[in-house]
C-alpha cells in the first residue's frame, strides 16, 4: 500500500512539473509572438530564484540615461488547474511587505489551465500582473484573510499564499463562503494584458 501511495505521489509531482513546464514555454511563445526576445532562466540555472523568464524589448530603452540598453523584464510564471494559484510565498511571507518588495523581481504571469475531459487536452488563460500590483494584492488579500476573516483562529502561516483567478479578473469578492470584500488593487481584469510585462 505504501509503495502504491509513493508511486501515485511521484506521478502527481511529475504531472505538476510537466504542467509548469508547459506554462513557462507557452508564456515564452506568447512573448516571442509579440516581437520580444525571451528565454527560460531555469535552462542555465535550475529553478532560478524568483525568475522563470528573462524578456527583452529592444524597442524600449532601459532609461533615458541608458538609452542604448534594451528594456529587460524578469518574469515569474505560476501555472495551475486550481482556481487559487500558489505564489511561491507562505502566508507569513505575504504579510511582510519589505520581504515581498525584496524578493519579487518583476511581473507575474498566472496561467490558468483547464483540462477537457473528453479530449484530455488543456486550454490556457493568461493573467499578467505588474510587480507593484502583485505585491499589493498578495499583501492585502492575505492580511484580509488572516487578520479579518480568521482573526480569532490559530492560522498556520507556513501554508502557501495563493492568488484567486477571480481577483485577477478584477473581482472584489474574497470567496463564495465569505461575502466580505477587500480593496483589490486590480480594478479591471489583467487577462491577456501583456503590456504589463513592462510595468513596474
Amino acid at each position: 500500500m505504501s509503495n502504491n501511495n509513493s508511486i501515485d505521489k511521484q506521478e502527481k509531482q511529475a504531472q505538476k512539473a510537466r504542467l509548469c513546464a508547459m506554462g513557462e514555454n507557452l508564456v515564452i511563445t506568447q512573448l516571442l509572438q509579440k516581437g520580444w526576445d525571451a528565454f527560460n532562466a531555469n535552462y542555465s540555472l535550475n529553478n532560478y530564484k524568483s525568475i522563470d523568464i528573462v524578456c527583452i524589448n529592444n524597442s524600449i530603452p532601459e532609461s533615458t540615461e541608458h538609452w542604448w540598453k534594451p528594456k529587460t523584464s524578469f518574469v515569474q510564471v505560476k501555472t495551475s488547474v486550481e482556481n487559487n494559484i500558489t505564489t511561491g510565498f507562505s502566508m507569513k511571507q505575504a504579510l511582510d511587505k519589505d520581504y515581498l518588495w525584496k524578493m519579487v523581481k518583476g511581473p507575474y504571469v498566472f496561467v490558468s489551465a483547464t483540462k477537457d475531459k473528453k479530449t484530455n487536452q488543456f486550454s490556457f488563460r493568461y493573467f499578467i500582473i505588474p510587480r507593484s500590483v502583485f505585491v499589493k494584492l498578495l499583501y492585502i488579500s492575505n492580511d484580509f484573510y488572516i487578520n479579518v476573516i480568521h482573526k480569532n483562529d490559530n492560522m498556520v502561516l507556513s501554508a502557501p499564499a495563493c492568488i484567486s483567478i477571480s481577483w485577477l479578473e478584477g473581482g472584489q469578492e474574497f470567496s463564495p463562503m465569505h461575502k466580505a470584500h477587500f480593496d483589490n488593487p486590480l480594478e479591471i481584469s489583467c487577462e491577456n494584458e501583456w503590456r504589463n510585462i513592462w510595468e513596474d
